[in-house]
């Protein structure tokens, strides 16, 4: 069931919806990035900012049936967990949370079969801190306790957690070590994608070392140092040495028919006891024979 509301006012969408909706203006923003809540047919910016006959479209039944996420009791690997955190090595090949068009088949629907997680980030985002894309596989952490997301989504603005990631990229990456920075936006031919735009945009720092050269192809250690969407794939493929397997950035492979990147290490604070933490994640199968691969070659 869909509902219809004409703007009367010029005002943030967000805050104009507080006086209709039973939500936080929190909340409202959450539904409005997941697309439960539109203007004149289109996706919009929680900042968006209303017009006199604007149609703002609500869809009740997806915010009715997104607030609970069915539990689906499939493989689940923990590397760590307590009361605040759960730490999960992601298996390639699964998203990481429900979207509007999909409230099934992804790791927080089995983290669900497992365990509670925070309601912050409800209803498609429960407990979610940071993501890795459907094809990359490794280390990802999720929020138990209220107290915890506030403190894990500071540690993450604030740059205090450090991700590493493996990525094997097609040709010999050269200088062995580099610091790249550059802004990136979204690409407008192509929403699901990002772009580099110079002057424009979010900054992206990304900090990239050559642990091996294997043939034709390059196994990289990557620290993206900034939190940006597809932040890794864009800047490996803008500085020409696309990551393998990756059909949207990269370049198809015979090697490997996914993406051939995993976050190996997350380095955190514990939320609660202060004290850092360290979580890693063995290579997947898929991405062994690539290592392997590139262990038979001299440097």
């Amino acid at each position: 069931m869909k509902r219809e509301i004409v703007a009367k006012e010029k005002e943030r969408i967000d805050k104009y919806l507080k006086k209709y909706l039973p939500f936080s203006r929190e909340k409202i923003q959450k539904l409005i990035k997941n697309g439960f809540i539109v203007v004149n047919g289109e996706k919009i910016e929680p900042s968006y900012k209303l017009k006199i006959g604007d149609k703002i479209e609500i869809s009740d039944d997806k915010i009715e049936s997104a607030s609970s996420i069915p539990p689906e009791n499939l493989p689940l690997e923990i590397i760590y967990e307590d009361e605040d955190i759960i730490v999960i090595n992601k298996p390639p090949g699964i998203i990481t949370h429900p979207t509007p068009q999909s409230l099934k088949g992804t790791l927080l629907n089995r983290i669900l079969a497992h365990t509670t997680l925070s309601q912050i980030g409800a209803p498609l985002r429960p407990g979610v801190v940071h993501r890795l894309d459907k094809e990359t596989s490794g280390v990802i952490v999720f929020a138990k306790s209220d107290y915890a997301y506030w403190n894990l989504v500071e540690q993450f603005k604030n740059r205090n957690v450090e991700k590493t990631y493996l990525a094997f990229v097609k040709g010999k990456f050269l200088p062995q070590e580099k610091v790249v920075e550059f802004t990136v936006v979204h690409d407008k031919e192509n929403p699901t994608k990002m772009k580099v735009r110079f002057l424009r945009g979010k900054k992206a720092i990304t900090r990239i070392k050559v642990l091996k050269y294997c043939g034709n192809f390059s196994l990289l250690e990557v620290k993206p140092l900034t939190g940006r969407t597809h932040q890794i794939r864009i800047t490996l493929k803008y500085l020409g040495f696309p990551i393998l397997g990756d059909t949207k950035y990269g370049v198809e492979s015979e090697l490997i028919k996914r993406t051939a990147l995993h976050s190996y290490k997350l380095s955190l604070h514990h939320p609660r006891e202060n004290k850092k933490m360290e979580f890693t994640a063995p290579l997947p199968d898929d991405l062994k024979v690539l290592l392997r691969e590139c262990l038979s070659f001299e440097k």
